[in-house]
């Protein structure tokens, strides 16, 4: 088996087990902390996009990512993963659906709704070990609104950082960038894994 296939199937193994063994203690306050960032990557980004299958979002990640092929393989609600030449970090794209019950949640809670939504959905299929770190937060990318958290896992080990948002068709959707050690290689720095984080959310469009 070549090795891209090989890291293709552990990336899925990463992928599957944290989507299915996730526990997420929610804190009951919401921090109403504002926090502005660019609203221009401060990184070199690709001219390839993801796209929501509605169209009403798309996307740009770094240059040099790629597309990992997890259709048949990853929760119906992931319509994208995306990983870095190294294999040291991927972003994740999903999606919630619309129904009555999640509406009423984002109407009466807005983006707290939606990231608690997004954290309940994970915690209904798991009894794993993840932590929220920190509280929910309020992200500006020029005039577009996020809500994010951030978790961790395995003790601590790993960390993901999520952000929320809804369309301008009125649906649900999350970013997620996760650390991975698939290779060996060293991981970017904390410092690093937050630009590639901002410069993302920075060239995202709904």
């Amino acid at each position: 088996m070549k090795l891209k296939s090989i890291l293709f199937s552990l990336i899925i193994t990463v992928l599957l087990s944290f989507n299915s063994c996730l526990v997420v203690k929610i804190e009951d306050d919401y921090t109403v902390q504002e926090i502005k960032l660019s609203p221009k990557p401060t990184i070199k980004m690709s001219d390839k996009l993801v796209r929501s299958a509605k169209g009403d979002m798309i996307d740009f990640f770094p240059e040099g990512w790629f597309f990992v092929d997890v259709e048949k393989d990853m929760s119906e609600n992931i319509f994208a993963v995306v990983v870095n030449p190294d294999y040291t970090l991927t972003a994740v794209f999903s999606t919630a659906d619309n129904n009555s019950k999640i509406d009423n949640i984002v109407e009466t809670e807005g983006l707290l709704g939606l990231s608690r939504h997004f954290l309940n959905q994970k915690q209904s299929k798991t009894a794993g070990s993840v932590k929220q770190k920190g509280k929910f937060r309020s992200l500006f990318a020029g005039n577009l609104k996020f809500g994010n958290y951030q978790f961790t896992s395995s003790g601590g080990a790993s960390s993901g950082n999520s952000a929320v948002f809804i369309s301008s068709m009125n649906r649900y959707y999350e970013f997620t960038l996760m650390p991975m050690n698939l290779t060996g290689k060293s991981q970017p720095s904390q410092k690093e894994i937050q630009e590639i984080f901002d410069s993302i959310l920075a060239t995202i469009q709904f």
